[in-house]
This record gives structure tokens, C-alpha cells and sequence, in this order.
């Protein structure tokens, strides 16, 4: 029955999901922590990190490796299934829309009340994993750090992982000597 659950949430989150993973992760998480309650907040946010940093689509990475935590490869598989299959629905789906009504309307209208759902979705997102991320003043300053050096310069993503990672690690090990 589990399996069949994380398919069915998975393919919901998936019907839903404009604007890419970062767009779902707020869904994914309202699903998975809030809804279901499979995860927790400390458990779902390193989950996050991996996805983040490993290839490929970050809602489909999510999927899997929410899956995985909850029932092992075949719930990894059942999520990952559930998440991309709406996808498939959707190409075709709106290709027929969108060619039927370029025939009575302008497009560019549509495509710009769909521009602003997303930047929402992906606010919403930013914001319920930002606050639970923020721990103490360090992570305030680090993130802030983060945003200036991404807003200024525009680093590749890589760099930023890397960067943050190692402050991370470097500033955990000076807080384990004082203790």
C-alpha cells in the first residue's frame, strides 16, 4: 500500500509541479512532511542537499530519494515513476492547447500569468526550506554571504556548493574545538 501511496502523491505533485523541480519542492514537502508525515523537516532537508548536488532534475532526484528513505528501491521507483509520468500527460497535452489557442489569442499573455505562478512557487519553496535551514547566526551569515555572492558575481552553482560546503565544514570543526 505504501508504494501505491507514494505513487499516487508523487503523480499529484507531478500533475501540478509548473516551473521546474525548485517549483515542487514546496509541494513535495508540504506533501512529505505536512500531509504524510513520512519525513521530518531534519530529515528532509539533507535530502535536499543530495538532490541538489547530484545530477539531473532536482524534483525527479527528490522523488527518489524521498522513495527510497520510505520503502527502499521499489518505493524509489514508485515516487520517481509517479513524478515523471504526469510530465509525459502534460507535453502533449498542452502542445494541443497551446496550438488551439494561437488560433484566437496571443500567447505571450498566457505564458506570462504562468511566468508569475512560478516565481511564486519558487518563493514559496525558497522560503519553507530557508527558515527551517536557518539554525543559528552562522547559517543567517552564510546565507546572506550566499545570496550577496550569487546576486554580485554569478558563480556557477558548483562553486557555491562547493564553497558553502566547505565553510560548513571548516566552521563545524572550529565550533567541535571550543567545545
Amino acid at each position: 500500500m505504501i508504494l501505491i501511496d507514494l505513487f499516487l502523491s508523487f503523480f499529484k505533485i507531478g500533475m501540478v509541479a509548473f516551473g521546474g523541480g525548485y517549483g515542487a519542492l514546496s509541494l513535495i514537502q508540504n506533501e512529505v512532511i505536512d500531509v504524510r508525515e513520512w519525513l521530518s523537516l531534519s530529515d528532509f532537508l539533507p535530502l535536499i542537499s543530495v538532490a541538489e548536488m547530484t545530477p539531473g532534475p532536482i524534483a525527479i532526484n527528490t522523488a527518489t530519494f524521498v522513495g527510497y528513505q520510505v520503502s527502499g528501491v521499489l518505493g524509489s521507483v514508485a515516487a520517481t515513476i509517479g513524478v515523471t509520468l504526469p510530465s509525459v500527460f502534460w507535453i502533449f497535452f498542452l502542445l494541443k492547447l497551446i496550438d488551439w489557442l494561437s488560433r484566437w489569442v496571443q500567447t505571450d499573455h498566457l505564458f506570462g500569468a504562468l511566468k508569475t505562478a512560478i516565481v511564486a512557487l519558487i518563493l514559496a519553496a525558497t522560503l519553507r526550506i530557508g527558515i527551517g535551514s536557518v539554525r543559528d547566526g552562522f547559517t543567517i551569515l552564510l546565507a546572506a554571504g550566499t545570496f550577496f555572492w550569487l546576486y554580485r558575481f554569478k558563480p556557477s552553482v558548483v562553486w557555491v556548493i562547493l564553497a558553502t560546503g566547505g565553510a560548513g565544514m571548516i566552521w563545524k570543526t572550529f565550533i567541535s574545538l571550543w567545545e
